[in-house]
C-alpha cells in the first residue's frame, strides 16, 4: 500500500521501539492505521518518538509502517503519498496537504453537516435566506484599519471591488455573517506587494488566500485579482485548461500549492475588470470556488483575523 511494507499490529502496544532498533534509521515516513479503515500519513525524524506521542492521544491506532527517507526529503515525499492515498480511494484523517476533512470540524459548530450540504447544492439561496446577525467586534479593531479603509473609499475601483466581494461572499462562503472572522476574513489595502501590484481586497481562510483583487501600478482605474477554485469540481464543466480558456480566453491558469487546499487547486488570474466579473458571475466557477472555500474552512479556523476590516466586511455582507 502506497510504497509501505506490510503494516504491524500495534493496537495494545505503548511504543514500537522493538521494530526500529537503534542501528536502524527512523526517519522518514509513517503511516497510521486505524479502526474503521481509516488512516494517517505523517512525517517524523525520530518515528518511534512519534508513535509515542500519538499513542497518548489516540487509542484507536491498530497498525504501523514505515518508509525511509532523508530528513530533506520529508516534506515532498509526504505530500506525495498524501495525494497518492486520497487517489487510491483512502479515507485519511490528515488535514495539511489533504483536500477533504474527515469527521468532525470546528466549523460544524457554526455551520452543521446538513446545512453545509444544503448551502453546497444552492450556496446562494441558502446565504440569502440566513438570516443570522452580523457579529460585533472591539472599537479597536475597527480602529486600526480606519485608514486603510478611508484610502479604499477613494481609489477610483472601490465600487466595483466591493460589489465583486458581495458576489464572491454571497456566493462562495458558508453563512458569511456566521463564519465572518473566525473562519474567513476581509483585509482591505493590504501592503502585501504594494510597490508592485497594489491589492484592494484580499479575501482569506485558513492560510490561504481565497480571493484577492488589486489594480495596476501604472493604472488605478485598472483592476487585476484572482480566485482559488476546487480544480476537480471546475472539471465537471470544463474538461481542461483548454476549455477554460476557451470560455475566459484572458485568463492565466496558475497551479498553486496552497497546504490547505489539498491537491485538487487553481488559481484563475485576470488582468481586467471585465474578466473577474465574467468569473465571478459564472456558475461553474462559483460551485468550484464554494467547494474550495467550504473545504479549507472545514480544516482550521483562519489565522489573519487580526487583520479583518470590519469596516468592508460589513459594506459588502449590507
Amino acid at each position: 500500500m502506497l510504497g509501505f511494507t506490510k503494516i504491524s499490529p500495534v493496537a495494545t502496544l505503548r511504543s514500537i521501539a522493538h521494530l526500529y532498533g537503534t542501528s536502524k534509521s527512523r526517519c522518514g515516513i509513517y503511516l497510521l492505521e486505524f479502526s474503521r479503515n481509516r488512516f494517517y500519513v505523517g512525517q517524523a525524524v525520530d518515528a518511534v518518538r512519534r508513535f509515542g506521542q500519538h499513542r497518548k492521544n489516540y487509542d484507536e491506532i491498530i497498525g504501523f509502517s514505515f518508509i525511509p527517507a532523508k530528513r530533506p526529503q520529508l516534506d515532498d515525499v509526504e505530500r506525495e503519498l498524501i495525494r497518492k492515498a486520497e487517489r487510491q480511494g483512502l479515507v485519511l484523517l490528515n488535514t495539511v496537504h489533504a483536500t477533504n476533512v474527515v469527521g468532525d470540524a470546528d466549523l460544524d459548530l457554526v455551520v452543521s453537516p446538513s446545512e453545509q450540504d444544503q448551502w453546497l447544492s444552492a450556496a446562494g439561496k441558502f446565504n440569502k435566506a440566513d438570516k443570522s446577525e452580523s457579529i460585533v467586534l472591539p472599537v479597536a479593531q475597527q480602529e486600526r484599519f480606519a485608514e486603510a479603509y478611508r484610502k479604499y473609499q477613494t481609489l477610483p475601483l472601490n465600487k466595483s471591488t466591493s460589489q465583486l466581494l458581495k458576489t464572491y461572499l454571497g456566493n462562495c462562503v458558508p453563512a458569511p455573517k456566521r463564519t465572518e472572522y473566525s473562519f474567513w476574513v476581509v483585509s482591505c489595502c493590504p501592503s502585501t506587494n504594494k510597490n508592485t501590484w497594489p491589492r484592494l481586497a484580499c479575501v482569506s481562510a485558513g492560510v490561504m488566500e481565497l480571493l484577492v483583487m488589486g489594480y495596476q501600478k501604472n493604472d488605478p482605474k485598472e483592476l487585476w485579482g484572482f480566485i482559488t477554485v476546487a480544480s476537480d469540481v471546475l472539471s465537471t464543466t470544463f474538461k481542461n485548461d483548454k476549455a477554460i480558456l476557451k470560455e475566459f480566453p484572458n485568463v492565466e491558469l496558475i497551479r498553486r500549492d496552497y497546504r490547505d487546499a489539498g491537491q485538487h487547486q487553481l488559481s484563475i488570474h485576470a488582468h481586467d475588470l471585465a474578466t473577474m466579473k465574467a468569473l465571478l458571475t459564472n456558475s461553474a466557477v462559483q460551485e468550484a470556488a464554494a467547494v474550495l472555500a467550504l473545504r479549507v474552512m472545514r480544516k482550521r479556523a483562519t489565522i489573519y483575523s487580526k487583520f479583518h476590516c470590519k469596516q468592508l466586511a460589513d459594506l459588502v455582507l449590507a
